[in-house]
């Protein structure tokens, strides 16, 4: 006696810990009830009542409502299964049921609620039943756990077609064969299509039930289950001996055969086989070839134990010895197969009047039920009732705390908006100045164009006039002066309307300054080797100071613009017999690009205002050229363009250095 307090002790203090530590989860749930059916099946109910009724006055006493739910369900299953006390059963069930809907164990729920599928199954009260698996479905939607899911489908896709609604039992094994097909689990696919076969089957829907068993013969083929694929093939043949088709059917029967007769303690499914094939001989109207399958069937059916084999092989027998002649013997067996049948019927009623008393106990408690239901139905109305009363008081502090800050946000809003409208004034006044900036340098800029073009139009005017009228008067070598300054006048007027041009384009947006790859010393050579001829006219020596190629990044058209503008500037403001240098610095992020000449150097005002638009000066070089004024403002937009920038050092009489940068 004191061993055993201790061991419940133990026991109660463990479950506690555990229920403690962990709190019941669905899935901790589904794993305790497949455990526990696994236990049923192994342990003998004495044993099991006696250590389930001792831990269930202890969870009483100790007050644990909890761990008294889940074994008043752990009591209702042992006896629905192992002692048929179905009103014990109930009773532990409406207790775990009071329990779990006051607590609001959902999870627990849904096992009290199989349970009671399970009691009224018991009783073929298929109706009722039906309604707790419903019930359990109900809940389950608002988890994830297939395991459950499935199970729950199964038992309700049997029960829907035991209750006469089939379209909802196709589709609640259609759910399961739907999972089982993307989940990739054979087996639940395999065993769905069987029973999908049955039921189209028993509602003579052979054709459907045939597809169904050839796919659940493939599956089981190809998982190595020998007993259920034999048992596959027979069901396949017995349909297409319904179906006449006794060919298809004898292959079948074969193919089972075949199976079966490696395989151990298969007795009851090699006697059915056997049956099978005798009835395919009746068919045949081969008597004796049934009877010599009887035969074999006839003590493989004994050994199985099963009541209802043993009967169709004394009825199969007894139509054979009929059919043969042997009229004492099949006497015997029709007696034998009435005798039997006796028995069972006998059975049938008894288990039917204990089935009738059950149902009669059952239902005098399913008051009890109804009236846990109604409590809970209250309960929920009552609880929805407080819910939209909270509600409705959230709603109102929201809508109060909504208006309270939409004023503030108004508030806020018309500060930013006062400040936003003294920006938007300070940028108006700003832009209203820098509109007159850009008009007062449009001004300046049509100023520029009008005085250059107005030159080099003038020369020639006055060379063609020269020309047309005293021809006849001008020497040969006169001709030529005037025709080489006409030729300089053309060249200034080209000069100054390609840099026009450039210029207006780079304004307008028509240039894409896209960055190429490029060797800039071959850039550098490729100008020099342009002006070579202008620069030889006045006696002037070029020379480019780099050797190694010196490759970048940057827009080519544009770089070689400004270098020829440089050194073409460079050529014009140098004396006779000078010297321009060109060369690459590579500093640390980017190249430096310099052009420097010994000519006549510039002031340090001219200097400082050279690049700008808003400024005029254009200066004649050493032989007279003309400036078009707009050479270095170029320069500086296309060097700014690709991300560097440009300079000049200078000193009157000595020279003068341009640089500009282009970035690594």
């Amino acid at each position: 006696m004191l061993k055993k307090a201790i061991h419940l002790l133990l026991y109660l203090q463990f479950s506690t810990l555990i229920l403690q530590a962990q709190p019941p989860t669905l899935s901790s749930e589904w794993e305790w009830f497949n455990t526990f059916e696994d236990s049923l099946s192994s342990r003998n109910a004495e044993e099991l009542l006696e250590n389930k009724q001792e831990a269930l006055q202890a969870a009483i006493d100790i007050e644990r409502p909890d761990v008294e739910s889940k074994i008043s369900k752990e009591l209702a299953f042992i006896h629905i299964s192992k002692t048929n006390d179905l009103e014990k059963a109930m009773s532990y069930l409406i207790r775990s049921l009071e329990i779990d809907e006051k607590s609001g164990n959902e999870a627990g729920l849904i096992f009290t609620y199989i349970g009671f599928y399970q009691l009224f199954e018991k009783i073929e009260d298929y109706y009722y039943g039906k309604e707790f698996l419903e019930k359990a479905s109900t809940i389950l939607r608002n988890y994830d756990l297939p395991p459950i899911r499935v199970y729950l489908n199964k038992e309700l896709g049997q029960t829907y077609w035991l209750t006469g609604e089939l379209g909802k039992s196709i589709e609640k094994y259609q759910n399961i064969l739907t999972y089982a097909t993307a989940e990739r689990i054979p087996k639940l696919e395999a065993e769905t299509h069987t029973d999908l076969a049955e039921i189209y089957k028993n509602e003579n829907e052979l054709e459907r039930a045939l597809n169904h068993y050839e796919n659940a013969l493939k599956i089981f083929r190809r998982i190595e289950s020998p007993l259920l694929t034999a048992e596959c093939l027979n069901a396949i043949g017995n349909i297409y001996l319904i179906r006449s088709n006794s060919e298809r059917a004898y292959e079948n029967y074969l193919a089972a055969l075949e199976v079966l007769r490696q395989l151990n303690g298969a007795e009851a499914q090699l006697a059915t086989l056997y049956n099978s094939v005798a009835q395919y001989y009746f068919k045949e109207g081969n008597a004796e070839r049934a009877l010599a399958n009887l035969r074999l069937a006839n003590p493989l059916a004994q050994k199985s134990q099963n009541q209802e084999l043993i009967q169709d092989t004394y009825g199969l027998l007894s139509k054979a010895y009929k059919e043969l002649g042997d009229y004492q013997k099949a006497l015997e067996y029709s007696e034998l197969f009435k005798a039997l049948e006796d028995f069972l019927q006998k059975e049938k009623v008894d288990r039917s009047i204990l089935k009738m008393q059950s149902r009669h106990t059952i239902n005098q408690k399913q008051s009890l039920i109804d009236q846990l239901e109604l409590n809970r139905i209250q309960k929920d109305f009552e609880l929805e009732k407080e819910k939209r009363f909270k509600d409705f008081l959230i709603i109102m502090v929201t809508l109060i705390a909504i208006i309270l800050i939409l004023i503030f946000t108004l508030f806020i809003l018309q500060k930013k908006n006062n400040k936003k409208l003294k920006v938007a004034n300070l940028r108006v006044n700003a832009q209203n100045d820098e509109l007159e900036d850009l008009n007062a340098t449009k001004d300046k800029f049509f100023s520029i164009i009008s005085h250059d073009l107005k030159g080099p139009l003038n020369s020639l005017t006055s060379f063609s006039g020269l020309l047309m009228n005293h021809t006849s008067s001008l020497s040969t070598e006169e001709i030529q002066m005037l025709a080489k300054d006409l030729d300089k006048s053309l060249k200034n007027l080209f000069a100054l309307l390609e840099n026009l041009l450039q210029w207006s384009r780079s304004q307008t947006g028509n240039i894409e300054f896209t960055a190429e790859e490029f060797d800039l010393t071959e850039m550098l050579n490729e100008n020099k080797r342009l002006l070579d001829k202008q620069a030889e006219n006045k006696n002037i020596q070029i020379e480019v100071k780099n050797t190694k190629s010196i490759t970048v990044q940057a827009h080519p058209n544009s770089i070689t613009t400004v270098i020829r503008n440089l050194l073409s500037n460079a050529i014009k403001f140098t004396d006779e017999g000078g010297q321009i240098k060109m060369g690459v610095v590579n500093e640390k992020h980017e190249y430096v690009v310099k052009i420097a000449d010994n000519g006549v150097g510039m002031p340090k005002d001219v200097a400082n205002k050279i690049f700008r638009i808003d400024t005029k000066h254009s200066t004649q070089g050493t032989a007279k050229e003309k400036g078009t004024g707009l050479g270095l403002i170029l320069c500086k937009e296309f060097v700014e363009k690709n991300g560097g920038k440009i300079w000049v050092k200078s000193e009157e009489g000595k020279g003068t250095i341009f640089s500009f940068s282009i970035p690594k």
